[in-house]
């Protein structure tokens, strides 16, 4: 029994749907407008910048070692004076390659490694005598070599481009959907649609029927309604008047009539 009902009342829906629209016709588009609307919405803005490098420390057991290594060769070379100053020669050369291997910046000139190192073994081969001489003065080239660079040489901070981003807000149009004018049956009717249609456009043709409707109460009836019998209401203690096909009431009531005879 519920599946009877509930097949009438899906029937019943389906014919008035179908009633509502009986043909589908084609309409003349005479005009289709996007309705923009602009809205603000977060966005990434980036650039490139330049920016100071993080600088790398140079290393300084490198040279020594290079250094130490250059003055043990080097001592292996004459004798006396020309012995300690193959030995500085020796440590002078050594703290070179090593600075240069060891650390990346190996483009920097070595006039100040040469000149530091050559003054430092001088000063070092003052001091002491013999094979303490020797290695004075290797000391003193390697320490001069090492000052000598850094002097002509100091570490500055590079330049490297740096990506920056701040969030902005950005207009954007949006089309929202068609104010849509066409010409159907000789009128021009407007609607909107969430599309463009172009040139055509279909509608939908029906029939709509229903029940007449009155204005409310205490107002004039529609036209071609057929109105009650007219009466006065401006007259309060006169009686209404007879049906119509009656006798009609007098002019006067009994009691304001004149005797016969009485003027």
């Amino acid at each position: 029994m519920r599946t009877v009902i509930s097949t009438a009342v899906a029937l019943a829906f389906a014919n008035a749907a179908f009633a509502a629209q009986d043909l589908t016709d084609t309409a003349q588009v005479i005009s289709s407008t996007p309705i923009v609307e602009r809205i603000y919405e977060p966005r990434q803005e980036c650039w490139q910048e330049a920016a100071p490098a993080p600088g790398q420390d140079r290393s300084v057991v490198a040279p020594i070692v290079g250094g130490v290594a250059g003055a043990l060769l080097g001592s292996q070379v004459g004798r006396g004076s020309g012995k300690t100053a193959a030995t500085a020669a020796g440590a002078v050369a050594g703290t070179v390659i090593g600075d240069r291997v060891a650390n990346p910046d190996s483009n920097r000139p070595i006039t100040g490694a040469v000149v530091g190192g050559a003054a430092g073994g001088l000063l070092g081969a003052q001091v002491g005598s013999g094979s303490g001489r020797n290695a004075a003065a290797a000391a003193g080239a390697i320490g001069g070599s090492v000052i000598g660079d850094r002097v002509q040489n100091p570490q500055t901070a590079g330049i490297q481009p740096v990506q920056r981003c701040r969030t902005v807000e950005g207009p954007r149009d949006v089309v929202r959907g068609y104010t849509v004018v066409y010409r159907y049956n000789g009128r021009d009717i407007t609607t909107t649609l969430p599309y463009n249609p172009g040139s055509t456009v279909r509608v939908g043709v029906g029939v709509v029927d229903g029940p007449p409707t009155y204005p409310a109460a205490g107002t004039y009836p529609p036209p071609g309604a057929v109105a009650p019998y007219p009466r006065d209401v401006t007259t309060t203690n006169a009686p209404p008047p007879p049906p119509p096909g009656t006798y009609s009431y007098p002019t006067q009531y009994p009691s304001q009539q004149q005797a016969p005879g009485r003027y």
